[in-house]
């Protein structure tokens, strides 16, 4: 009887092992941010892309804090010569929850038929170059792990390698430089861990009888894969002084503009700035601030994006103002605001009932032109955007302006997901 006691009492403790290592896992998965991507092929010269990436990959370029999350990609063929020719090309990331409670973000990158420097004949062969990266964090810790990278048939410089390369194995090609297979790039730190793979690294160093620069740089199934611990949330949003597209085809780029980095600022300001912007016959303004801050932790996600343009005019006086504030306030705990956006001196020809004080979304139809918004705020489940002066050109005008222009001062938008 005693035996049988024992026996319940131990499942009893297993069971509330088994539950609470269940409600762990969950509130690690609910503070870790899991980020995964991969591509079959890639070519590069400096920071010039001579070939961009190839069935792309990824969880996002702020990753997920939601996981289950996955995404796929295929290719039939990537072909650049004399640089690379393929056959289909498989990817995948992901980010998940393991049975055991173990959190993993992990990422494949599969291609087939390689061929690379095509002298002939090629330097480089292989029927499969399979590239695998993950990184999991369980009970003991971050680890990762290249597990399933391989490669079948390869074959440099007419040497058959008939076993994995180490990681990192450097393999000299005369006359045109040096090839690492099986690169492996790990960090791991107390609280993120990352592993990046590189089934196939060409470094270009000499001058080649196929004049390909030196310096240009080939990768072949790459698999990156990274987890955070003390993530809540991850930011997003940028903030630009002016702006000005017609039909979506930019006239005049984003002024001071200033991003958010996906894990904030770490409470610190991030700021960009210009004396003055002017596009004649659209705007003038003067000092153009922009800014961007926040702070990611393990329960708190929160992120602020403002705007503040000096000396505003808009289409000969139609709009005049002495400071133009845009604030845009993300978190995941208080929701959204866009308080702190501000008028100073407004005035809009035509309007004498317009001050400082104008309510948010407020339209006006501007006869002979088109549409005027004034401290326009677009809301969703997951963003605030703040447009404090937006004017949409719809109609034929005596200003020579073309329909479909679009002007826009002082603009913030942030976001949490």
């Amino acid at each position: 009887m005693e035996i049988i006691i024992v026996m319940k009492k131990l499942k009893l403790s297993l069971l509330a092992l088994a539950i609470c290592a269940g409600f762990t896992s969950a509130a690690n998965a609910q503070t870790s941010q899991f980020s995964a991507d991969a591509y079959g092929t890639q070519a590069t010269l400096g920071n010039t892309v001579v070939a961009g990436k190839t069935a792309v990959s990824t969880l996002g370029p702020c990753g997920s804090v939601a996981p289950p999350v996955h995404s796929d990609n295929t290719v039939l063929t990537a072909s650049l010569p004399p640089l690379f020719t393929t056959g289909i090309i498989n990817t995948t990331a992901d980010g998940k929850i393991l049975t055991d409670g173990t959190l993993e973000s992990k990422a494949t990158a599969d291609v087939h038929d390689v061929s690379l420097l095509d002298v002939p004949p090629e330097l480089i062969t292989a029927d499969e170059v399979k590239a695998v990266s993950s990184t999991t964090v369980d009970a003991t810790g971050f680890h990762t792990s290249a597990a399933g990278s391989t490669f079948a048939n390869l074959v440099v410089a007419g040497v058959p390698i008939t076993v994995n390369p180490a990681p990192n194995t450097q393999i000299d090609l005369p006359g045109f430089g040096n090839v690492v297979l099986n690169e492996q790039i790990q960090k791991v730190k107390s609280t993120t861990a990352s592993l990046t793979v590189n089934m196939i690294h060409v470094f270009i160093t000499q001058d080649n009888v196929l004049s390909i620069p030196i310096g240009t740089e080939i990768i072949v199934s790459h698999a990156f894969s990274s987890l955070r611990s003390e993530v809540s949330g991850t930011l997003d949003g940028k903030a630009y002084g002016t702006k000005a597209t017609v039909l979506n085809v930019v006239t005049s780029g984003p002024s001071a503009l200033v991003k958010m980095p996906c894990l904030g600022t770490d409470g610190a300001l991030k700021t960009n700035s210009v004396d003055q912007v002017q596009v004649p016959d659209l705007f003038s303004v003067g000092q153009v601030v922009d800014t961007a801050q926040g702070t990611v932790d393990g329960t708190s996600a929160v992120g602020e994006m403002t705007s503040t343009v000096q000396a505003v005019t808009v289409l000969t006086d139609l709009v005049t103002a002495s400071v133009v504030t845009a604030d845009a306030h993300a978190s995941n705990i208080d929701g959204f605001s866009d308080t702190g956006s501000t008028f100073v001196g407004l005035s809009v020809a035509g309007f004498p009932q317009i001050d400082d004080n104008v309510a948010p979304n407020t339209r006006l139809k501007i006869a002979g032109l088109g549409t005027l918004w004034l401290h326009r705020v677009i809301q969703t489940s997951n963003s605030i955007e703040v447009r404090m002066i937006e004017l949409i050109v719809t109609e034929s005008n005596t200003f020579g302006i073309p329909i479909g222009t679009d002007i826009q001062v002082a603009v913030a938008e942030a976001s949490v997901h």
